[in-house]
């Protein structure tokens, strides 16, 4: 099994119009933003509220990605800016013989003693399984 030290996750790339029009998908879209409200439920952090979700759903734009080719598909590292300075670190997969891509899960990290989803431009994408 993959982990953080060994995995075959490959470099950190510009965006390419297809991997912006994979992400935009409403599977993966909804599903991701769904995660995020989730996990920032007590909005404690951030202080999401429903009107942000339609401004991170409208803001929705992939900065960069990685690829990772695996016995059953294709896992998709993405970088989104949400708006507003935030991102979200996100894995989608692609079924080997189909074009459907499903939403994976958000990166979730330890900031300053909480949980978070949220990073700046500045953090590096990088390889997540969780």
């Amino acid at each position: 099994m993959s982990d953080e030290f060994h995995n075959a996750m490959g470099p950190v790339k510009d965006v390419t119009p297809e991997i912006q029009k994979l992400s935009e998908n409403p599977e993966v879209i909804f599903s991701a933003i769904d995660a995020l409200y989730r996990k920032h439920e007590e909005h404690k952090v951030h202080c999401f509220t429903e009107d942000h979700r339609e401004k991170h759903i409208a803001s929705w734009k992939v900065t960069k990605y990685a690829e990772e080719k695996v016995a059953y598909g294709i896992n998709y590292f993405l970088k989104v800016s949400i708006g507003e300075g935030f991102f979200l670190h996100m894995r989608v997969h692609r079924h080997p013989t189909q074009e459907k891509y499903h939403f994976y899960a958000l990166h979730e990290i330890i900031k300053h003693n909480i949980a978070t989803c949220v990073f700046t431009e500045d953090d590096p994408l990088t390889y997540f399984n969780h």
